[in-house]
């Protein structure tokens, strides 16, 4: 076994390993109908790790073909944790299409460079790898605990009263005239009435909840994907500074030939 061999192996062994912290430090992320999406640190630190690792790999060895690989992983572990389900091979696809194009994308950056710029092959790698995981999560989001509890229950969860308590203080409780104890509990009624309004009309729909929630998932996701872009270049420039410092990379310059075009 060649080192580039075992170095290709310790890629995949590390990719392996993160999208199971991944997974594992995700079943403490909850899907907040009020505030969003809430991200826990490790699941947090895990994402970036994967996507710097698997871009820092395409970056590497340059084969687009690796890419097939690496969604594989990323597969196999999704429906593991998930279960074997036409959806589930739907977003393994998804996945495995985001990946070829990251690898492409990256290859070229490079092939078309005389001088190496890793920051700017960072950055055409991240993206498609970060909207393939988006997906992923989202449909992980779509058989959550929370979104199918909405489902069954008939409802919306009981913490969209505190949203609605907050339009109503907003709105209308500045003109309730009363002392601070009563005020409160008028400012909770109406709300608490409010809410059970909401229930009676959507009740038809809530079992189209789980669909439209993890879509919404996706969309706040993809709105903070510049956030986990720009992370991701730097903890992958830190880990590509490792690297090179440690001499398991380097940089040499090599004559390459050019086409021109004459007339």
């Amino acid at each position: 076994m060649n080192k580039l061999t075992a170095k290709i192996i310790v890629w995949h062994g590390v990719v392996a390993v993160l999208v199971w912290w991944m997974w594992e430090a995700g079943k403490r992320v909850g899907f907040n109908t009020v505030t969003g999406v809430d991200i826990q640190l490790p699941s947090f630190v895990a994402f970036l790790l994967l996507i710097a690792v698997i871009v820092l790999g395409y970056i590497l060895f340059r084969q687009r073909r690796w890419s097939a690989s690496i969604a594989g992983i990323l597969g196999v572990s999704f429906l593991m944790a998930f279960g074997w389900s036409w959806l589930n091979l739907l977003s393994v696809g998804i996945v495995l299409g985001f990946n070829f194009w990251s690898a492409t994308r990256v290859r070229r950056e490079i092939n078309e460079r005389r001088i190496l710029n890793i920051r700017d092959a960072f950055y055409h790698g991240l993206m498609p790898v970060v909207l393939g995981l988006f997906v992923m999560i989202s449909f992980a989001a779509y058989q959550g605990p929370l979104l199918n509890e909405i489902k069954d229950a008939q409802q919306l969860p009981s913490q969209a009263q505190i949203f609605f308590k907050q339009i109503v203080e907003g709105t209308v409780g500045q003109k309730i005239k009363a002392p601070a104890e009563q005020r409160n509990w008028i400012i909770n009624e109406i709300a608490s009435q409010t809410l059970q309004q909401i229930n009676g009309v959507m009740k038809p729909y809530f079992q189209y909840a789980p669909p439209i929630l993890a879509f919404g998932l996706f969309l706040i996701l993809w709105g903070l994907s510049f956030l986990f872009i720009w992370l991701g270049i730097l903890v992958g420039m830190i880990l590509y500074w490792i690297l090179k410092k440690t001499h398991v990379v380097k940089i040499e310059k090599q004559q390459v030939e050019a086409e021109i075009l004459v007339v």
